[in-house]
C-alpha cells in the first residue's frame, strides 16, 4: 500500500508535457519590417555607396547620409546629397547614393525616410575624415533655424501640334513656384517629381536642383515633363521635396487626347472591320435616320451603338463588358451604364481606350457610324 501511494506521489510531482519542436523548426520568426543594405561599411567623401530598400512599402522614399545619428532630423543631414526613388510594392529598390560629409560629425547613418514624413530608419556607416563627436538631441546653438517651403502656384501647359497628336510622346511643361517662408537659407532641398495615371504616380522624372533659396525669397522653375506613348488621357504630375522641418508635396493634372488617331483611322479602317461591315450590310436593314425624317445620331449616341454592335459581335453581355471596364479603370460600372440601357455614351478617353481594348476593336471604329443600326430611336441590341 506505502509502495502504491509513493508512486501515485511521484505521478503527481512529474512536471507537465514538455513541448519539442518539430525536426527542423526554429522559433516563429518575427514579421520583417524595412531593411536597409549597403555595399560598404566605410565611404569617403564624393564617393559612392549603393544603398537597397527591402521590405519597404510603397511610396516615394529619400536616402541621406547624416551624422550624429540623424538624432535631430535633417539638420544632422547632408541634404545637397539626398537621394531619391519610389519603391513598388513588394519589390526591393536601389539607390546610389553620392556620400558628402555631413553637417556635425559622426556617429554617421545612412537615414532613410518616407517624403511625406515619419521617423527614418537608419544603418551605421563609417564617413573619412570626419571627427565623431558624442551624439546629441538638442540643436547646436540654441534653436535650430526652420526649414520650410511652400508651393505657391503649380501649372502645367504644353500641347499642340506633335507627336501627342497622333498618341506619340507628348511634352508638357510643369510650373512651380516655391517661396521659403522660414528663417534658413535651402540649398538643393531634394525635389523628386514622378508621372502616371491616378493619384500616385510611379515613373520618376528628372528633378532640377532648385539651388539656394534665401529665408523670405519666391521664385519660380519650369521643369519639362515627358509622358511616354502611348500618351492617352489624363496623368497627374506630383511633386516631393524632403530635407524639411515638415516636407511638402504638390501635384497638378496633364491631358493628352490624340485627336488624330480617329480621323487617321477613319481613312485607314483595318481589313478585317470593313470585312465585318460587308457582312453587316448584307442584312436587312430598316430605313435610314434621314429617309424617314429622323435627326441623325450625336457623337455620343454613335458610340453607344458602336459599342452595343461590338458587344454583340464578340458574344459579350453588357454585364461582362461593364466587369472588365470596372477592373480596367477603377471606376465602378454596371450594365446600367452601357447600351441598351445607356442610349448615350459619354465617356472620358481613358474610358474609351479601355472599351477598344476590351471589345479588341481599333479606337477609331467606336467613332464610325454603327453598321447596321440605322437611328437613334432604334434598340442598340438585338
Amino acid at each position: 500500500m506505502r509502495i502504491v501511494a509513493a508512486l501515485a506521489l511521484a505521478l503527481f510531482l512529474l512536471p507537465g508535457p514538455i513541448a519539442h519542436a518539430a525536426p527542423g523548426a526554429g522559433p516563429a520568426a518575427a514579421p520583417a519590417g524595412p531593411r536597409i543594405g549597403l555595399d560598404r561599411e566605410t565611404v569617403d567623401p564624393g564617393q559612392r555607396v549603393t544603398v537597397e530598400l527591402t521590405g519597404w512599402p510603397a511610396g516615394n522614399v529619400l536616402v541621406e547620409l547624416c551624422g550624429n545619428r540623424a538624432r535631430r532630423g535633417t539638420v544632422d543631414c547632408a541634404v545637397g546629397s539626398s537621394a531619391g526613388t519610389f519603391v513598388r510594392e513588394g519589390t526591393a529598390a536601389k539607390v546610389v547614393l553620392t556620400a558628402a560629409k555631413p553637417p556635425v560629425g559622426c556617429p554617421c547613418v545612412i537615414a532613410v525616410r518616407p517624403v511625406t514624413g515619419g521617423e527614418p530608419r537608419t544603418v551605421p556607416i563609417g564617413v573619412t575624415g570626419v571627427r565623431t563627436a558624442p551624439a546629441t538631441a538638442e540643436p547646436a546653438t540654441g534653436r535650430a533655424p526652420a526649414r520650410r517651403l511652400t508651393a505657391t502656384k503649380v501649372s502645367v501647359s504644353g500641347g499642340g501640334f506633335g507627336p501627342g497628336l497622333l498618341a506619340g510622346t507628348a511634352r508638357r511643361t510643369l510650373r512651380v513656384t516655391l517661396r521659403n517662408n522660414g528663417t534658413a537659407a535651402l540649398t538643393d532641398p531634394p525635389l523628386t517629381l514622378t508621372a502616371g495615371r491616378g493619384d500616385q504616380p510611379a515613373r520618376v522624372i528628372d528633378a532640377p536642383s532648385l539651388g539656394t533659396l534665401e529665408p523670405g525669397t519666391e521664385r519660380t522653375y519650369d521643369i519639362p515633363v515627358t509622358l511616354d506613348a502611348p500618351a492617352f488621357g489624363r496623368y497627374t504630375i506630383r511633386g516631393e521635396i524632403a530635407g524639411l522641418d515638415d516636407p511638402i508635396a504638390f501635384t497638378a493634372e496633364a491631358a493628352s487626347y490624340p485627336w488624330a488617331v480617329p480621323i487617321l483611322g477613319a481613312l485607314l479602317v483595318p481589313l478585317p472591320l470593313l470585312a465585318a461591315r460587308r457582312r453587316a450590310a448584307r442584312t436587312p436593314r430598316r430605313p435610314s435616320a434621314i429617309a424617314a425624317g429622323r435627326p441623325s445620331r450625336t457623337p455620343n449616341q454613335t458610340v453607344a451603338a458602336n459599342v452595343a454592335w461590338w458587344t454583340n459581335a464578340r458574344g459579350l453581355t453588357p454585364e461582362r463588358v461593364a466587369e472588365a471596364l470596372t477592373a480596367r479603370t477603377g471606376r465602378p460600372r454596371t450594365a446600367a451604364d452601357l447600351p441598351p440601357a445607356a442610349t448615350e455614351c459619354p465617356f472620358d478617353p481613358d474610358t474609351l481606350d479601355a472599351l477598344s481594348r476590351i471589345l479588341d476593336v481599333p479606337l477609331a471604329a467606336l467613332f464610325l457610324p454603327a453598321p447596321g443600326v440605322a437611328s437613334s430611336s432604334e434598340p442598340l441590341l438585338r
